[in-house]
């Protein structure tokens, strides 16, 4: 979990460094612990407005839906949450369709 940890945060900097700061998720994160925060995000009703914003300025690899779907964290969550995190990546094509 550690290393998930130190991805968050590495992705958090990179945020702020590009002009985002997520403080909604960074309060998230301090409260709850990354795993738990992310989790929060990817069972959320509707799409977070961070996605939504590194999406606007082509920063999809910072998403915390990137990180889960290309990290090796399996058993950090469940199938179906990788695969909520797979949805919304192609939904934005950032990853291509499987042929």
């Amino acid at each position: 979990m550690d290393d998930f940890d130190k991805k968050v945060q590495s992705a958090i900097k990179e945020m702020i460094r590009i002009g985002y700061k997520p403080t909604i998720f960074m309060t998230m994160v301090f409260e709850n612990g990354s795993v738990e925060a992310v989790k929060r995000l990817l069972h959320s009703r509707t799409l977070p407005d961070g996605f939504t914003t590194l999406f606007e300025k082509g920063r999809l690899d910072l998403s915390m839906e990137n990180i889960v779907y290309s990290g090796n964290w399996g058993n950090l969550f469940t199938e179906e949450e990788i695969s909520i995190t797979k949805k919304r990546l192609l939904e934005y094509k950032y990853l291509k369709e499987e042929k």
